[in-house]
């Protein structure tokens, strides 16, 4: 009888089982963190985040960033195709990711998408603005700003500069860094 090496549906029960991860190698522990980031843009399901943001650290122990992107950068068209309403499938990228140039990327696919699936920007560039309100020094607030510059928009501009007196000094500083003022 022969396996179909492509059906890793296998994975989707040993999302919640941590202490199996370690017997995956690399392409499966990729593949399975893909699968638990589609499925919680799909369902939206408020009870797998703890276990989804588990299952991402563990991946971001495991890989590159530049792993990471190609999974963002796969994960996004793949939502671009199949369904543009589970864009947040992308938050594990947005709120657990440790690598600024991811979360920015992360954060520009993110509000791009809501424009298929929302047919406007405001409502994904909302969700990231509310973020950044939530941590202002956090300095992954300011990798969001800057993926969220990087879509050129006079809306999401003007409501980032009302941000600035909040913002923490690690963050100005990054966004300085990056040749970024907001005024």
């Amino acid at each position: 009888m022969s396996v179909n090496k492509n059906d890793y549906s296998y994975l989707d029960q040993l999302t919640l089982q941590p202490e199996k991860w370690d017997d995956l190698n690399k392409n499966e522990v990729q593949v399975m963190v893909f699968r638990a980031c589609y499925l919680y843009g799909e369902s939206r399901n408020k009870h797998m985040i703890s276990a989804l943001f588990q299952l991402y650290e563990y991946l971001q122990s495991h890989s590159t960033s530049m792993e990471r992107t190609k999974m963002l950068t796969a994960l996004s068209a793949t939502i671009r195709k199949k369904n543009p309403r589970a864009i947040m499938a992308l938050f594990p990228f947005i709120q657990v990711e440790e690598d600024g140039e991811v979360i920015r990327t992360a954060s520009q696919f993110f509000v791009n998408l809501s424009v298929l699936s929302n047919k406007e920007y405001q409502s994904g560039a909302n969700i990231l603005i509310e973020l950044i309100q939530d941590a202002p020094k956090d300095s992954k607030s300011a990798y969001i700003i800057l993926g969220l510059l990087d879509v050129d928009n006079k809306k999401i501009k003007q409501h980032l500069r009302l941000l600035k007196n909040n913002l923490g000094s690690e963050v100005l500083g990054i966004l300085y860094n990056n040749g970024i003022q907001l005024q």
